[in-house]
């Protein structure tokens, strides 16, 4: 009985070890994904900053600046593989009027967060096909350069990794990318806006960036991004004339704490199925191969023992032969015994 339970101990505690290989190498990879159901705001300041006015068509400076990012998973369109992610970003001043507005839809490799040809994706409702990284970074980000999409260029710029920092009670990776000053479109403006004695003139309009992005390695979680913006409308000999939108925007402390804590929530998950479940399993598993092994060599030990009081060597209690007869009864006789008795016969 001691070996049939040993040898099960041992299978069980075999299994339990071959788990705990198994879970960061298979089932860690399955299940660590982006969540399709994703759903966050973020949100970024800026302080100081000049816009352009459409309405009078000038310059207004000293403008402080909100923009709220909503970022929304499409479950539906998602599957094991890809998350589709739609995102409004909306730019307002402190009068609450409306800067600029902005929609992507784009879907991305749940595990590498590379942009995937997929599932409509557009730019304010054009098609269009993303490339490199968007929105966030993959699990296990490491330290080198990655291709980052910008929307409003729409095109990967390389983000370059610069340092490791702490953030909120994290260490984080710094990259930085620079957009350098593209055309991105052309607009018919008033001439005298541009110096030009025309009454209306086609007008570059220019924009440029540097972006810095704070990254939780382990999770890919942007916990800080900030924008160095410069947006403008160009004359004919390629000089910059008016400020559209000058501007720089950082995450706000409180959207800073949020992302911090989505990376920690993430980052525990992580650690869970790639540390903690496989080590208690194989510390288990170990365990109980130990006790199997030590049941199964006692049981062992102790066969040839009972063997021995099985066979007909042991000791047995020294009784009479039911086929033996039963001894006579001796005669009562003088104490002298026989001898003397046949002595005094005449």
């Amino acid at each position: 009985m001691r070996s049939t339970s040993g040898a099960i101990l041992v299978g069980v505690g075999t299994f339990l070890i071959v788990g705990a290989v198994a879970t960061p190498l298979v089932v860690a990879p399955a299940l660590v994904k982006v969540p399709l159901d994703q759903s966050s705001v973020t949100v970024s300041t800026a302080q100081n900053a000049t816009v352009l006015d459409f309405g009078t068509l000038s310059e207004r400076s000293g403008v402080n600046l909100t923009a709220h990012r909503a970022v929304r998973g499409d479950v539906k369109d998602g599957n094991a593989d890809r998350a589709v992610f739609n995102v409004g970003v909306r730019v307002i001043d402190d009068a609450d009027k409306e800067i600029t507005l902005s929609t992507d839809r784009v879907a991305l490799d749940r595990r590498t967060a590379m942009a995937v040809a997929c599932c409509a994706e557009d730019i304010n409702g054009a098609p269009f096909k993303h490339e490199g990284l968007t929105y966030t970074f993959p699990f296990g980000t490491e330290k080198k350069t990655y291709q980052y999409f910008d929307n409003t260029a729409r095109k990967a710029y390389p983000a370059k990794y610069v340092s490791t920092e702490k953030l909120q009670g994290l260490t984080v990776y710094k990259f930085e990318m620079t957009v350098e000053p593209i055309q991105i479109s052309e607009i018919k403006v008033p001439g005298n806006l541009l110096g030009s004695t025309e009454q209306v003139v086609n007008a570059g309009r220019y924009y440029a960036n540097t972006r810095t992005l704070w990254v939780e390695p382990d999770s890919g979680v942007i916990v800080k991004g900030q924008e160095k913006q410069l947006q403008t409308l160009r004359d004919g000999t390629g000089a910059d004339k008016i400020k559209i939108i000058d501007a720089d925007l950082a995450f706000t402390e409180d959207t800073q704490k949020q992302q911090a804590k989505a990376a920690k929530d993430a980052r525990g998950q992580i650690n869970l199925l790639t540390t903690v479940v496989p080590v208690i399993l194989g510390l288990l598993g170990l365990a109980l191969v130990l006790i199997g092994v030590y049941l199964v060599v006692r049981a062992g030990r102790r066969r040839p023992e009972a063997a021995l009081v099985e066979t007909d060597d042991r000791p047995t209690t020294d009784l009479p032969s039911q086929r033996s007869p039963e001894p006579a009864a001796e005669s009562p006789e003088p104490a002298g015994g026989r001898h003397a008795a046949e002595r005094t016969e005449p």
